[in-house]
């Protein structure tokens, strides 16, 4: 194949520190990613987020991803001044779905004054008991699909107000399994039919809401695919696109995580992951990694064509959600 190719287009990246190392910033020149993951190393001050945010958007474009997981309960990356929110259960306790919305908006409009496109919320897991997945402790609304997406909703139209996207996860539902993907491959057990009728009802409802993105886990469900992790699984790209009727971007967890597990190279394994489906990824750091996923993803185009229509399909997608930004910008 001939066309040259931007292998950064597939990649969501991150990086240390409050600005960005001289090593990311010739990498990301040279490579402009689709997308930027912010974290707590990466805040400072709302005025920093700020300026940090121009500087990215100088460098890879106005309709640059800027995400950040600002989520309800223990995960939100950006502290003060951002409000805190009340863990989920506070607020289904109390019956505050008022509250919470609140805490919605005023994030959302904190959100849209650094800059921030991208919310990596909400989380649509669902779990029987929250305590047996430590990583779903104080992030979840419960065990009820109905309550969940009503939840769910409510960020999802909050977000829409101040032209923030959204992003669902962690398909196809951690509350099935019992480990953290952060440190291991998560595994279930459970039954084609408790997904269709339990753990996908809230993904379901979150597309019909206008949810804009859909991330997967590092989650082997054997019922799914018994070979492979849903990072790997065209087999679960498939039930996300055919039984939750999703059509726009799917995200990788962070190839990054222990959980991700190897597949070869982690050039390798970014390839497998597209192949799957999915249309962006995750590497939250370490350039040399970065680095190894860009130039695999590169020569992999370079010499098939199949994969290079893959890729291409891949580039309608995120165009589209590009697109998103831009006329959010009118």
């Amino acid at each position: 194949m001939t066309e040259d190719l931007n292998p950064g287009l597939f990649t969501i990246l991150g990086f240390d520190g409050v600005t960005p190392g001289k090593d990311f910033l010739y990498l990301i020149k040279k490579y402009p990613p689709s997308g930027f993951l912010l974290l707590e190393k990466n805040y400072q001050s709302p005025e920093q987020l700020t300026l940090l945010v121009s500087d990215l958007k100088k460098i890879a474009g106005e309709t640059v991803l800027l995400a950040v997981d600002q989520e309800p309960g223990r995960v939100q990356r950006f502290k003060h001044p951002f409000p805190i929110s009340e863990k989920p259960a506070v607020y289904i306790e109390g019956n505050l779905a008022e509250e919470y919305r609140l805490w919605c908006a005023q994030t959302c409009s904190k959100l849209a004054a650094s800059g921030i496109n991208l919310n990596l919320a909400p989380v649509l897991d669902i779990a029987p008991d929250s305590a047996a997945n430590p990583v779903l402790i104080d992030r979840i609304f419960g065990d009820d699909p109905h309550i969940s997406s009503i939840y769910a909703g409510i960020l999802i139209d909050e977000h829409r107000k101040n032209r923030i996207l959204t992003c669902g996860k962690h398909f196809p539902g951690l509350g099935s399994a019992g480990s953290d993907p952060h440190k291991e491959l998560s595994l279930s057990d459970e039954p084609l039919g408790r997904f269709e009728n339990y753990y996908w009802k809230p993904f379901i409802e979150a597309v019909k809401s206008g949810v804009d993105l859909v991330m997967t886990t590092h989650l082997k469900a054997v019922s799914l695919d018994p070979e492979n992790a849903a990072t790997y699984s065209s087999k679960v790209i498939e039930h996300l696109r055919n039984r939750i009727n999703f059509s726009g971007p799917v995200i990788s967890d962070d190839l990054v995580m222990r959980g991700a597990g190897k597949v070869g190279s982690i050039g390798d394994s970014a390839i497998k992951a597209i192949e799957a489906g999915h249309n962006l990824l995750i590497i939250s750091g370490d350039i040399k990694l970065q680095t190894a996923v860009l130039d695999s993803v590169k020569n992999r185009y370079a010499r098939d064509r199949l994969f290079g229509n893959i890729v291409r399909q891949n580039e309608k997608i995120i165009r589209r959600v590009q697109n998103k930004i831009l006329l959010s910008k009118t």
